[in-house]
């Protein structure tokens, strides 16, 4: 079991876009031409999953708290509960992450309440009022998200590589079946001092030559929130 009480590290910076258009191969013949002096390769397909889970009443997402279970790329399956800032989206911020026990497909997160709650009161410098444990036994699945894509590597000179995801996101409402679709792109690159002018130069070039492509901040929750249930004002 990894330690939930301490925030997971990440040792790489992510930049998504949503991709206008879907045209997935216009977008590599333009990154060719402009990268001049890097190499793009296609490396491989994948398949996501996410299963969020919250409480009839949605108090943890109401409170910015996503509770979910990750489906891994190599088979692995955890429990995951991340802290989602209230900040607009246009500012710079970051999901606070604590990854938990690793389970099977059939588990859920009232197997593992206790370690859930101390997840969840970690994210806090307030203790809470109310019985967490209890809270955690009450989830059920609320929303799957499958992640359907393929990524190619990005390769420059002085051993520097980063990713390109092209992602087909379907966001589904488990209790009614209402399904929504979102084509984005993610490019995953390194975090370290050494790589930021590479990081920095590819990002310079999609914003001057990829007008298809539309930066955002949103977390994958946010979103599916917002395309499974429009609010009056997003609805017109």
């Amino acid at each position: 079991m990894r330690d939930f009480s301490k925030l997971e590290n990440e040792n790489n910076e992510k930049h998504h876009y949503y991709l206008i258009g879907k045209n997935e191969k216009k977008l590599i013949k333009k990154l060719d031409e402009h990268l001049k002096f890097y190499t793009l390769r296609f490396n491989n397909k994948f398949l996501g999953k996410e299963i969020v889970y919250d409480v009839p009443s949605n108090m943890l997402s109401n409170a910015g708290l996503v509770l979910s279970k990750q489906y891994e790329e190599n088979g692995g399956v955890f429990f995951k509960v991340r802290k989602i800032s209230f900040l607009p989206e246009n500012v710079s911020r970051k999901s606070k992450k604590f990854y938990l026990a690793q389970c099977s497909g059939k588990e859920e997160p009232k197997d593992f309440p206790i370690q859930i709650a101390n997840a969840i009161q970690s994210s806090f410098t307030e203790p809470f009022t109310i019985d967490l444990v209890s809270i955690v036994r009450q989830t059920v699945p609320k929303i799957e998200i499958l992640v359907y894509g393929k990524y190619y590597q990005i390769i420059g000179g002085f051993g520097y590589k980063a990713k390109l995801n092209f992602e087909k996101v379907i966001y589904r409402d488990i209790e009614t079946n209402k399904k929504v679709a979102r084509y984005g792109v993610t490019f995953v690159m390194p975090n370290n001092k050494f790589d930021e002018k590479y990081n920095n130069e590819i990002l310079q070039i999609i914003d001057k030559y990829c007008s298809e492509l539309v930066p955002y901040k949103s977390t994958r929750f946010e979103i599916a929130k917002k395309a499974l249930y429009p609010t009056a004002e997003e609805g017109e």
